[in-house]
Formats: C-alpha cells, sequence, structure tokens
C-alpha cells in the first residue's frame, strides 16, 4: 500500500515540479557516465562476451552496435553461429550457418520487434526527446537498503516502460516493461544493470541479467568491449544472396558444341 500512497502524492505534484526533478536526474546521470562530449565521441562499440542461460548452457557471442540504432549480433554454440543483423531502418535479418551456402531472412515479427526496441545505443536518460522518449519522474523507493528512483519513459505512445536509478551513483540499476510471451501471455520482463567500466571515458555495464515474471533467465557476462572499431558501410545491412555456384556438367551443357568438319574434297 505504502507505495502506490507515494507515487500518487508524486503524481499530483505540479507537472512543472516533476519536470524539474526529471531534468535533474537526466543531467547527473549524463555526467556520471562521462559528459556529453566523451558520450558522443563513443559512436559504436565491438562486446565480446558469453551468455548463461537457466538451463546452465554458455553461449558466446560477439555483439557490435552503432549509434542510434544498428545493430549485429552473432553467437556461437558447438561450432554453429547465428548472426542476426539491423542496419536501423530496413527489417532485421538473421542467418544461421547451420545451413550452408547462407539463406538470408527477415527475422520473425516477434523477435525483430524487441531487436529493435534493444539496438537504441543510447540509453533513455541520455538519448531524450531527439530519440522520441519522454521522461515522467514517478518517487523514490528503497530496495535492500538503498534509495532508488523511478522514472517512466514512453516512447512515440507506443513503448511504455519504467528506469530504476540508484540515487547515490545516478546509475541506471533496472529496466522493467510488460511484454509479450512467444505464445502472446502477457510477461513482467526486468534488465538489471550492474559492473559498470569506463570504455573510452564512458561507463558501460558489463553484466546484464534478465528476468521474466521475477525467475532470471539469463546472465550476460562482456569480458572486453572496444570503442569506435573500424566498420565497413553496409556492415549492419542484409548481405547480398551469394551467386549460384555452377556444377561441371550445367556449365558443359551451356558450351557451344564444336563444330562437325566437313568433307571438302
Amino acid at each position: 500500500m505504502i507505495r502506490p500512497i507515494l507515487l500518487s502524492l508524486v503524481l499530483a505534484l505540479p507537472p512543472s515540479l516533476r519536470a524539474d526533478r526529471t531534468g535533474e536526474i537526466a543531467e547527473i546521470h549524463l555526467a556520471v557516465l562521462g559528459g556529453r562530449e566523451r558520450i558522443d565521441a563513443l559512436k559504436s562499440f565491438r562486446a565480446e562476451g558469453h551468455v548463461l542461460v537457466a538451463s546452465g548452457a554458455q553461449v558466446k557471442f560477439t555483439m557490435i552496435a552503432a549509434r542510434p540504432n544498428q545493430i549485429r549480433l552473432e553467437t556461437e554454440k558447438g561450432g554453429r553461429t547465428l548472426v542476426q543483423g539491423w542496419d536501423g531502418s530496413l527489417v532485421p535479418w538473421e542467418f544461421d550457418t547451420a545451413s550452408w551456402p547462407p539463406r538470408y531472412r527477415d527475422m520473425a515479427a516477434g523477435a525483430a520487434r524487441t531487436f529493435m526496441v534493444d539496438a537504441e545505443f543510447d540509453d533513455p536518460l541520455v538519448a531524450g526527446e531527439g530519440r522520441g522518449f519522454t521522461l515522467e519522474y514517478a518517487g523514490q523507493f528503497e530496495a535492500d537498503g538503498r534509495k532508488m528512483l523511478r522514472v517512466l519513459v514512453t516512447r512515440r505512445l507506443v513503448e511504455t516502460f519504467s528506469l530504476i536509478v540508484d540515487e547515490e551513483t545516478c546509475l541506471i540499476q533496472m529496466r522493467v516493461e510488460q511484454r509479450e510471451s512467444a505464445g502472446g501471455r502477457g510477461i513482467r520482463v526486468a534488465t538489471h544493470y550492474a559492473d559498470y567500466r569506463a570504455v573510452d571515458g564512458v561507463l558501460l555495464p558489463h553484466t546484464i541479467t534478465l528476468s521474466i515474471d521475477g525467475k532470471v533467465t539469463q546472465q550476460t557476462k562482456i569480458a572486453r568491449i572496444e570503442g569506435n572499431p573500424t566498420l565497413e558501410d553496409a556492415f549492419f545491412s542484409r548481405p547480398a544472396p551469394a551467386p549460384a555456384v555452377k556444377t561441371p556438367m550445367e556449365s558443359d551443357a551451356k558450351k557451344p558444341a564444336d563444330p562437325v568438319p566437313s568433307d571438302n574434297r
């Protein structure tokens, strides 16, 4: 009962006061991460590590991301690699090295929606209105003896979620949202961020834990992040299909027949 009452009291504040508090949180968060100049200078990164899933299996990954929302993810297990990518505009694509030559295909609709949402390079407190995020302060609460601030985020009146910010460090600790499972059921998804380390002067989380309806389903451990790697222009775009390879029999069949010698005796 206490939290709903506190939240209602916060929402009862004049909008100008809530906006001021939100702006203050975003400003401090920006400074703590490294400042606007350093953040803007970090235009892309390459991250390597592993994902530990609930079953105990471990998957290696390499993720390359670029501002504002381009991404390429390569996950490898047992000699098999799944490559997924998005150039920020067209349909997200993927291919599996289990089939060769590669067959580049559109990502399934549900997976594509999540992939595009997660492709945002900057968090909402940094990106702000320029990327379509509306922020609103929603009060504070205590968790494990620490004070936390809640910021409600809405994007283009469609996507809504909460950010939980540590009041002392002003770093994002968690993102909480409602999503739809593959079976169409509503689920509560919480993404926890920890182990912030500097990459080219910008603090980025190196441990990301995902839980669904309160149960941990996977944990991502990032071993290394390289800032501003060299990338080709079309690195995030869907590759063109490889040209078909002709068999020797097909090649011979299309060769012109040898001329028949004439008898001009």
